[in-house]
This record gives C-alpha cells, structure tokens and sequence, in this order.
C-alpha cells in the first residue's frame, strides 16, 4: 500500500526531471545558437574576403602601369656648343697632342719626369661667338677642349695649358694658353704617381718606427694595417717650394686612409721637382711632441721614454670600422612600420621635360648642361618664356679651411676644384636616394691621369619634383584657388675625399631659380689625446672642437661655395643696384626722391619703413649684414614692364655663413671671394672662374682671384657677372657620427618687375566658387600604378 508521503516524493523526482531537462535543453539552445552566430561570422568574413580579393585583383587588372614617355629626344653631345667633352673627343685631343709630342706615351705614368695629361674638358666657345651662332645664325663655333698637361720632362719642369680644336675636324690644332714656365712644377695639384712617391719616401722611416707603431696602436703594422694621408693643406706658400705633411691613419674604405681614426703620428716631406732621390723626411711629431729631425730621434726618444706615449686598447683596430661604415645597426630594433614602403612621387602620365642633346626644355624653361671635372656643372643659355636671363651659371670653387691642435693637420685649407668636383667615382647616381626611379640619368666624362684614359660616369640626374605644396593660394569668403608648385629639379651628387656634396638647380613655373649645394659624408677627425698638455679640465672640448668617439674629435671648419652667374636680362646691357632697406622718418623717406620741407599731415607718427635706391657705377664687393639689409637687383634699365619699371632679377643668398678668417691669414688673397657674399665684375673672358687650381700651392703669390678681378671698371649697361658665394660653418658633434646628414645652403633668382603679373597664371590651377557652380582643377591623372626603373639614359 503506497502512502501519502511516497507520492508526494515521486512527484518531486518527477518536477526535478523536468526542470534539469528544460535547463539542458536550454543549454543546448544557447551553445547552438552561439555556434551558428560564430559559423555564420566566419562564413560571411570568408565570404567577404573572397568579395574583396575579388575586387582587388579586379582593380588590378582595371589599374594599368603608368604610361612612361622617354624624354630623350637624342643624346649628341657633339652637336652642341656646350655640351661635355665626350670619350672619343677625349681621345681625339689626346692623340693630337701625342702627335705633336706634347706627351709621349699613353701608357699609365710611372715616373715625375714624364709628360702626361692631368685633366681635360670643354673649352666653351668666347660669349660673343656664342651668342652670334644661338641669336643670329652665325657659323658653327666648333667644339674645343682645354687640356692641363704635367711636364715633367721640361727644362724646367712645369704645367702647361692648351687648347685643342676644332674637334671631330682633321685640321685642329693647338694653342697654348699658358706660357712655359708660367705654373711652376711644384704648385701642381697631388695626383697618383706623386703620391706613389711619397708612399716610398716613409717607406724606411715607417720601418725604423715599426716597434712605436705596434705599441701605441694595438699592434698595428704599416703598411698592412695603416696608410699615410698627404693632403694636408698647402704644400708650399711659395710656389718654388714643396713640403708635404704627412699623418698615419688605418685603412678605411677600399684602398684609402680612414680619415675618423687619423692616429698621432705625422712627418713632413721635402719633396720638390722631379728628382725623388733629393727628396727627404723631416719635421717628426708623436702626440704633438716634437719636432724631431729624424725617424731615429723619434724613435729613440720613444725607447727611452722622454716622451709622452699612448697605448690603444687591445682589439681597438678591429672595431673602427664598426664606428664609421654606414651601415644599419642590427643591434637596434627598426622602428614602428619602417619595414613598409615610404611615401613617394611618380610620373602619372610621363615626363614633361625633353632633353636634346645637353639642351634641356621643361614648362617655358630651357637650358644648356655642360661639365668639367674640375669645376663641375654649368648651366648655359638659360631662358625663361624665350627671353634670356642668365647666360652662364656654374659652380667655380669649393673650400673647406679646419681649425684644430694636430701637428699634420693645423690649418688646412682644401680648395676642391684642385681635386676636380666631378672626377669621377665607380657609383655617381643612387637611384632612389639621391633621385627619384623615374629621373632622366646623363653622363659626364673625365680624364684619369693615373690610366691616362678617359671615364665616363652617371653624374646628373633631371626629373620633375613635386612640392607637395601651394606655389601660391587663396581662401576668400567667394572662392578659393591656387596653383600646386611642381618644378624642375637638376641634381649633380659628387663626392671629393670624405665629403660629398650635392649640387641642385630647381626651375619654377613663376620665374625663380633656385641653386642650392649641400654637404654629407663623414667628418675628418684628429686624434683625441685627453692627456695632452694643451687640455684643460673640461675633458669633452677642444678650443677647436668636441670629442665624438673614444680617440677622435670633430675639427670645426666651413664650407665655402663660389658660383659663377652671368646674368643677361633681355640683353648684355645691364647694371646692378642695391635697394636699401631703411627705417627713419617721414622726411627722410620722401627725401630719397623729392626734397619736400613739410611732413604731410595724414602720417600717424613720425617713424616708417621706406627703401632707397643706389646704382653701382663701379665693380664692387658686397656682405650680407642684418643691420644693414639690401636686396641685390641686376636691371636692364632698357627694358621696362607694362608699369614702366626696368626689368629686373634679384639675386638672394639664403641662410649662409660670413668668412670669420683676417686678412692677416695666408690664405686670403688666394681666397679673397670667400671674404664677399657677391661680387660685381664686368664680364671678360680671361676671368673665368673665382681662383686659380695652382693657387693654394702659391699662397704668396696667387695669380687667379676675385680681388684681382676688381679694378674699378665701370658697369653702368654693361655685360656683368655677378659672383655669388654662400656656406655654413660645422663644429662637428656626436650626431654627425658616422655620417652627417645634409646641410643646405643657396641662393635665389628671382624675377623682379621682370613680368607684367605673376608669371604663372598661363598654368590650370585649382578654382572653386563659394556656391560650388564653378569649378576648374589641373589636368587629372587616370589611376596607375607607378612605372618601375627606367633606362632613360646613355651607358647606364
């Protein structure tokens, strides 16, 4: 018999049941309904990226590669009057001075007392020729070259300058353009078998000092460890002498000194004329001790412990190449999305520049490129809108004068058109560092004296920039336009021992043209020697500079840059004036024009800003001062805008740095343009350039320089050349280890009053009104994808 609790027990188990069955099912629900969301994400996600791939490769196949146009309608330099020499001119002027006996062999030099060439380039042809044949369809002018000749074989020895041509004619000839004699032998530049020489004068003297070498230097063996540098500055201040200073250093790139870990270690050589065995060592330093006559002195100084001495740590030349190789440091993580491609310009629908010949055409603008190895590119004929602005602007000379407490390397001055600003080197251009892919790559040629044969390389590379910036623009309440600024970019990278530098000249759509010079590279250090007696407390600084690494320290020095700007604004009638920027009082402004006695009463006070003008009558030099400040403006007082006003371009340096050197230096005379920011000449063809290349080797007695240049001639409406100098000054730190990024300067011609309106508004630019019914842009590009590398060039 079941009982009332039994039942009521069951029905408990029962009602239990259930609800564990609901809980389940509901359980069961919910994990179903979570797997289906989740299985339904993951297809839609697939679904999508599938729906995405899809339309990606769609675009792809819809998206074509950017159209590229080739811009070289011909590369036939020998067509031009300006254009660089080419190989086979160079071998051509080579042959005909073998012929004539000039030089007597092609073979590679060997000896002092041989003749050999040591540079070639063009010779351009005289202004007046030149502008008969472009202006007036006069005869062919002929292409020439201008050859520096060693004569080491001469009685006595010297150099000799000719000029060869007509070329690719049977009938040139040679015209001397120095007399025998006039360069002395020894104010020759440095070139391979000197140096050669000189390697062999140390020779012994390196051996004797074999036990000191291995000692301070961490067991360093010369020459399989180290080298000798002999480019220290002048060799002589008086061009029948010759000594040259020498200092040890370690091997750096390839086969030359490493000039950050310059040791102290350093000699003088006596070494003039031809005869190498007068030559003879002198004049030894250790650690700035000295000097001693010998090798031996020194050495023997150093055995018995009378001098001072250093010790490198163990190891030490293992690592300096670490210290100055320019390469990524693996130690160090990259930074956040650098492994992804940067931002980058291209060509949407190819080139808008034409290069025919060495004539270049872009936007209204055209040019001549020419180049010589030993000044370095010049720009010829250049035009805006037809109508001539400047008939020569070219780089003329490049100096670099240090400053520090080092026995070999105390005030030396380099002069960089001795060493050639465009010799040539294995890697000119860096695609896509120092230009864009899609840049125009042009050659230039130079002759080697160490093969006596000529070179050719990729020196200049030409492309459209943009600015990714308004040249002008405008925002009013009814509209807003403006103009995007794109120009004209020629970039000539080089590099001259450690440094390298970049020369660029850009062309605007409104008339400007901008040069610009830029140095990078690694520094040239001396030895850090933190016990020397001429160390003060502060063991980090130098009166010449700061310590950057464990034993080397950044001599401070400037950079100096000399151009060449032949203007012709419409014509070779022009004058130069200055406007004066001046503050004072009412008076004192109308009075530069009209004498008036009373103020007019409408000034609000007495005080204002006004200009003034002046007219140079005579050749003059000029300096930048911020207290006295001017615009420079060549004129053609012949030529007036629709206002009125004489035509005119204004010549402006941008930041740039004051020659802190005295006249007191030896230096100055040979250097005198570094003294002036610009300079007004009237124009001749035996001034040329800015100095001499034989000069810094005949300090006392220079024969090519601006002061001699400016002798008080008159330059009202006359054909003038305007020398335009700018740099910087570099105290040398931390930062610019192991290599110094860019420093620019330059300088800027601008048109002034020279048009009638802004020059640019022949250009499509941005209009949009405020109601949005009238609208216009720059012609659009369809979508593509950027062009690889082009071979837009001649032996790339």
């Amino acid at each position: 018999m079941v009982t009332e609790t039994s039942k009521k027990t069951a029905l408990a188990d029962r009602m239990k049941t259930v609800c564990c069955c609901q809980i389940l099912g509901a359980v069961i629900f919910a994990i179903g309904l979570a797997v289906g969301i989740v299985i339904g994400l993951f297809v839609n996600h697939g679904q999508n990226r599938i729906f995405q791939s899809h339309n990606i490769v769609s675009m792809e196949r819809q998206v074509s590669q950017c159209p590229t146009r080739n811009p070289i309608i011909h590369l036939d330099y020998e067509s031009s009057i300006f254009a660089p020499l080419t190989i086979r001119e160079m071998i051509q002027v080579a042959q005909i001075l073998l012929k004539q006996s000039i030089i007597l062999s092609l073979n590679e030099p060997t000896r002092l007392t041989q003749n050999f060439i040591t540079s070639m380039y063009l010779h351009p042809p005289t202004k007046a020729i030149a502008l008969a044949y472009l202006d007036n369809g006069g005869p062919s002018v002929g292409r020439y070259a201008k050859v520096h000749v060693q004569r080491g074989s001469a009685s006595p020895p010297d150099i000799m300058e000719y000029k060869v041509g007509p070329l690719g004619d049977n009938k040139a000839n040679i015209t001397q353009l120095t007399k025998e004699g006039d360069i002395h032998f020894n104010s020759r530049p440095y070139e391979k078998v000197e140096i050669t020489n000189l390697k062999n004068a140390i020779a012994k003297d390196m051996n004797i000092l074999a036990p000191l070498i291995a000692e301070s230097f961490d067991g360093a063996m010369y020459p399989r460890d180290l080298t000798a540098f002999f480019f220290n500055g002048a060799a002589g201040f008086r061009a029948e002498e010759r000594d040259t200073r020498f200092v040890i250093g370690f091997w750096g790139f390839k086969n030359k000194v490493d000039l950050f870990h310059l040791l102290p270690l350093s000699g003088t050589i006596h070494s003039p004329g031809t005869d190498t065995s007068r030559w003879y060592t002198h004049m030894f330093y250790y650690l700035n001790q000295g000097p001693y006559r010998n090798a031996s002195e020194l050495m023997e100084s150093y055995r018995h412990n009378k001098i001072r001495k250093i010790k490198l740590p163990d190891g030490y030349r293992d690592t300096t190449r670490d210290r100055i190789f320019p390469k990524r440091d693996e130690r160090k993580p990259l930074r956040n999305f650098s492994h992804r491609p940067g931002s980058r310009s291209y060509e949407p629908d190819g080139a808008r520049y034409t290069v025919a010949g060495s004539k270049i055409r872009w936007m209204g603008w055209e040019f001549d490129i020419s180049a010589g190895q030993m000044r370095g590119v010049s720009l010829f004929d250049i035009r805006f809108k037809r109508e001539r602005i400047i008939y020569e602007l070219s780089s003329s000379e490049t100096v670099v004068t240090y400053a520090n407490d080092d026995s070999a390397q105390n005030g030396i001055i380099y002069t960089d058109a001795s060493f050639g600003l465009l010799s040539g080197h294995p890697i000119m251009i860096l695609r896509d560092v120092d230009c864009p892919q899609y840049a125009t790559i042009l050659n230039t040629t130079y002759w080697s004296s160490a093969t006596q044969k000529p070179g050719q390389y990729q020196s200049i590379c030409i492309f459209e920039a943009d600015g990714q910036e308004p040249l002008w623009r405008h925002n009013d309440y009814s509209f807003a336009a403006g103009l995007r600024n794109r120009y004209l970019v020629v970039r000539v990278p080089t590099a001259v021992g450690n440094y390298d530098y970049i020369f660029e000249y850009h062309f605007y759509l409104d008339g400007k043209l901008y040069t610009t010079v830029s140095a990078t590279g690694y520094i040239h250090t001396t030895f850090w020697d933190v016990q020397s007696p001429h160390m003060g407390s502060d063991k980090t600084k130098t009166p010449f500079g700061y310590r950057v690494s464990d034993y080397s320290m950044g001599a401070i020095h400037d950079h100096t840059f000399g151009f060449k700007v032949d203007m012709d604004v419409i014509s070779m009638s022009n004058t130069f004036k200055v406007i004066k920027w001046r503050a004072g009082n009412i008076l004192d402004a109308f009075r530069t024009q009209v004498n008036i006695q009373e103020q007019p009463p409408y000034f609000a006070y007495n005080q204002t800003r006004y200009i003034e003008w002046e007219t140079l009558q005579q050749e003059r030099e000029m300096q930048l001062s911020y207290d006295d400040q001017t615009f420079w403006i060549v004129v053609n007082d012949k030529e007036k805008n629709k206002w009125g006003v004489e035509r005119g371009y204004q010549i402006a340096p941008l930041k740039t740095a004051a020659q802190t050197l005295t006249e007191a230096h030896p230096a100055m005379r040979a250097l005198s343009f570094t003294k002036y920011h610009c300079a007004v000449t009237k124009r001749k063809e035996d001034e040329q350039h800015l100095t001499s290349t034989y000069d810094i080797n005949r300090l006392e007695n220079p024969k090519g320089h601006l002061d001699l240049m400016l002798d008080n001639e008159s330059i009202i409406d006359q054909d003038l050349v305007t020398w335009v100098t700018v740099g910087f000054l570099h105290v040398p730190t931390s930062e610019d280890v192991p290599m110094t990024t860019k420093v620019a300067t330059g300088f800027l011609l601008k048109p002034f009053n020279f048009f009638d309106n802004t020059a640019s508004f022949d250009m499509p630019e941005y209009y949009e009104s405020a109601d949005h019914k009238d609208y216009t842009h720059e012609p659009e590009a369809e979508a593509c994808h950027e062009a690889k590398y082009r071979k837009f060039c001649k032996y790339c």
